[in-house]
């Protein structure tokens, strides 16, 4: 078992911390989270964050379950026996698929673009109808950020018809990210999962949308990308206000915070997603950042404990 694998710990280790929360709590939590609990939402669907004086949505594009075999690669029940409401063969987690939107003075910035016309059969898809629930259409979005070329998150970039959603909108994307869904690693993957990120970048890079950037940056007012490589070659993160840390899929659960080795079986390169990880939950605890993130179904706030660090989730 490699050292990113999951680990044997002791029943008062596993989940976010007796300091923060415990397992079952935080999965409650998520659930609550998923059934639209009261005080959760904004408009339609929608979480409004605000991030150092710079209103955020939440959009939520859809919603999901998802094996911890997936999340967690090398998911072992026995191992981890806190994991609330789950058994070794019919174990789910709840999560989601979903957007933010940034209220910058320099106009509306969307982070990633959600399912589109993919979603449709899993009840996803759904980021252009709360676009409209908080009053954007998307003529009026000035900026998309795409964390990375996963379907979930360019899938809404383009129309059924294969034209930009974003019509008037500069379409930001690290440049290893491009050049990794054009290669023949991406191409060779299963059920062509790179065929949709492909094909997205090429229909913004025909309508000279397509802004290949290296490193990191400020890309609008209060609007900070950063380089979070692991989860895929030119995966971003994105800080709002020096307050908020929207963090892609580089953390996709609230284990995560307290276990930082382990990988998803998503990622590109888990080893170098782990680093990046304690890289991102470091800023977070020592800039005071709120963490949300594309899958993550709470938000919460990060401090360091000991040798690592804890999740102490939203009131």
């Amino acid at each position: 078992m490699s050292s990113h694998s999951l680990r044997r710990h002791g029943p008062d280790s596993l989940g976010v911390t007796a300091q923060s929360v415990n397992p079952s709590s935080l999965v409650a939590a998520s659930d609550d989270v998923s059934r639209g609990a009261p005080g959760t939402v904004c408009g339609s669907m929608s979480e409004l964050l605000e991030a150092g004086g710079i209103r955020c949505h939440v959009l939520i594009d859809g919603w999901r379950r998802v094996s911890p075999r997936f999340v967690f690669k090398g998911y072992e029940v026995d191992l981890h026996p806190r994991f609330a409401g789950m058994d070794e063969t019919d174990a789910t987690m709840p999560g989601r698929f979903a957007a933010l939107l940034i209220e910058s003075r320099d106009g509306v910035v969307l982070v990633d673009a959600g399912l589109g016309t993919r979603g449709a059969d899993r009840g996803a898809g759904l980021l252009l109808d709360e676009l409209s629930g908080v009053g954007v259409g998307a003529g009026d979005v000035r900026t998309v950020i795409v964390t990375h070329g996963h379907a979930d998150h360019v899938g809404g970039l383009v129309t059924s018809g294969g034209a930009p959603t974003f019509g008037q909108a500069r379409h930001i994307v690290h440049r290893d990210e491009v050049a990794y869904w054009r290669s023949a690693a991406a191409s060779a993957l299963p059920g062509d999962a790179g065929g949709l990120a492909r094909a997205a970048f090429g229909a913004l890079a025909a309508a000279g949308l397509l802004d290949e950037v290296d490193g990191d940056r400020r890309v609008a007012t209060g609007v900070d990308l950063i380089a979070t490589p692991g989860h895929t070659p030119g995966h971003v993160a994105v800080v709002v206000g020096d307050a908020l840390l929207w963090a892609g899929d580089a953390i996709v659960h609230p284990h995560n915070v307290v276990e930082p080795a382990w990988v998803s079986s998503a990622d590109v390169d888990g080893d170098r997603n782990a680093a990046t990880r304690e890289l991102l939950l470091a800023r977070a605890a020592d800039d005071h950042l709120r963490l949300a993130a594309v899958h993550l179904p709470v938000t919460g706030r990060v401090r360091r404990i000991d040798d690592g660090f804890a999740f102490d989730l939203d009131d």
